[in-house]
């Protein structure tokens, strides 16, 4: 990550001098933000718990100085039909500190993606800004209770071959909003080199205690049980050991090479009705025979938006892999309009949803996913905005579906939440909240969670919150968000009540 982090910001200051002519830098202004909490609270555990209380201090503060702000940044050129381009994209920069660094200030800097190309009367070459070999347009919807752990990429079907490489393409916003191009590329390089050598764990050899000095046999790895030092052994007996508690595995050679394996792609996009109808299509194929990652992939893409507020959206993506004679896919169709929203996702038995065990290799059956929902904000800014002050909503989602049935199981999730901010004079509110979460299959039958409270502020900055729960819910995750039940004896319930001053 610091590695990364170094990259973006000496691409960010180089590229300072060429964008000298628009570049922005941000205003300077000292973004403050702190708040602390002191609250007390009883749990009174479950069948197998006993209860427990007490004090609770919780704090956060981040100081921020804004230098750059926000955007994608383009090299200046003239109007003429021939120039070269580099685009930033997201850049970023600012001076931050975080109570969990301990005080200390961080340069904060991110870039997103650099993308150079040589145009030539629309048509253009691209130098940087990878191309991809793969197809996602697929992506099931993201869960209803996430964190800023989420990860798209742990529930996406992948379809791809990563590498290397060049696209030559036609753009004409003009032309129907035309985007075509062919794309080249390789899995790696002439610099590429084979992987370390590493712990074999499916080969263990027992523990054992080692006096100083003592060489590795060669072909093990001796791991120290108290420091986790890796010691790994080779032909001349140089690897030695200081005293200690071995654990001795085998090793396995590291990730072979990656180079002189190559790819073709194609991708087209088209807007023949502008927002009414968007396509877009990719088709991807290695072109090495025996490559053990050998695939031909493709998806296809609509999208619409017919009125204002609705939004229409069908994907599909297909691979066929040479070495397994296997066909995988995935399909989504997703609606929203405004306060409403509903999908389908359905996925074959070599995907996520299908029941794909990425360690065993063990493939299910073809399933799917759905879910509804409504939901309105209190923000009267907000397009879902039905009634100023409520936040509320229905979700119903319903995850591998077929493989519940198949066990004669009936998958079922269910959220109904609500919360309404009265506003007693400028600065004084009141917001009482309710939340109810119900799940099955689980151990209890039918899982149930759910909390209650009022917020409430009697001054700018400052709120008083009264909460009862019962129950626990897990995040970032389709199924089995209901952690521990209100029912079955699972969670008797636990009371908080916490003051929070905010700067």
């Amino acid at each position: 990550m610091k590695k990364y982090l170094l990259v973006s910001l000496t691409i960010l200051f180089a590229a300072a001098f060429v964008w000298a002519a628009d570049a922005a830098t941000a205003d300077q202004n000292i973004a403050i933000e702190a708040d602390a909490t002191v609250s007390w609270g009883i749990d009174l555990g479950s069948k197998t718990e006993s209860y427990k209380h007490g004090f609770n201090n919780e704090a956060s503060w981040k100081v921020k100085f804004p230098i750059y702000k926000k955007a994608d940044r383009t090299s200046t050129k003239s109007n003429v039909p021939v120039y070269g381009e580099v685009t930033l994209k997201k850049v970023e920069l600012n001076i931050l500190s975080k109570n969990k660094d301990e005080g200390k200030f961080n340069v904060n800097g991110k870039v997103k993606g650099l993308e150079a190309k040589f145009v030539f009367y629309g048509a253009y070459f691209t130098a940087h800004d990878k191309p991809e070999f793969s197809t996602n347009y697929a992506q099931i919807w993201e869960p209803r209770e996430k964190d800023d752990d989420y990860e798209e990429d742990d529930f996406k079907f992948d379809a791809s071959f990563d590498g290397y490489g060049t696209k030559l393409g036609y753009a004409n916003e003009n032309l129907l909003g035309l985007d075509i191009g062919l794309k080249f590329g390789s899995d790696g390089n002439w610099k590429s080199e084979a992987g370390k050598t590493q712990v074999d764990y499916e080969n263990y050899k027992g523990t054992v205690d080692k006096l100083a000095d003592t060489p590795v046999t060669n072909g093990e790895v001796w791991i120290n049980v108290t420091t986790r030092k890796e010691y790994f052994g080779d032909a001349k007996g140089k690897t030695k050991v200081p005293a200690g508690h071995y654990s001795m595995y085998g090793t396995k050679a590291g990730d072979p090479a990656q180079h002189s394996k190559y790819a073709i792609g194609f991708d087209l996009s088209i807007k023949p009705l502008d927002k009414m109808l968007e396509l877009a299509l990719t088709v991807n194929s290695t072109l090495s025979p025996g490559y053990k990652k050998a695939n031909v992939n493709f998806g296809v893409e609509a999208k619409s938006a017919p009125v204002e507020g609705l939004e229409l959206k069908a994907g599909f993506d297909g691979m066929y892999v040479f070495s397994g004679k296997t066909f995988d896919w995935d399909t989504v169709f997703t609606a929203q309009y405004k306060w409403v929203g509903a999908g389908v996702y359905v996925g074959s038995e070599g995907t996520l949803i299908g029941g794909y065990d990425a360690e065993t290799k063990a493939r299910g059956i073809v399933d799917m996913a759905v879910f509804a929902q409504f939901e309105t904000k209190g923000d009267k800014k907000d397009a879902t905005n039905l009634v100023e002050g409520l936040d509320a909503g229905v979700y119903v989602g319903m995850y591998q579906l077929l493989a519940n049935l198949k066990a004669k199981q009936f998958p079922f999730f269910a959220k109904v939440w609500g919360a309404y901010k009265i506003n007693i004079n400028d600065s004084m509110w009141i917001k009482p909240f309710a939340d109810i979460w119900l799940e099955t299959p689980h151990a209890a039958t039918v899982a149930l969670a759910y909390d209650v409270g009022v917020k409430f502020s009697p001054v700018e900055k400052v709120e008083v919150q009264a909460k009862w729960n019962q129950g626990s819910i897990k995040k970032n995750t389709y199924a089995k968000i209901i952690d521990k039940s209100a029912t079955g004896g699972e969670h008797y319930g636990a009371f908080v009540l916490s003051l929070k001053v905010a700067y």
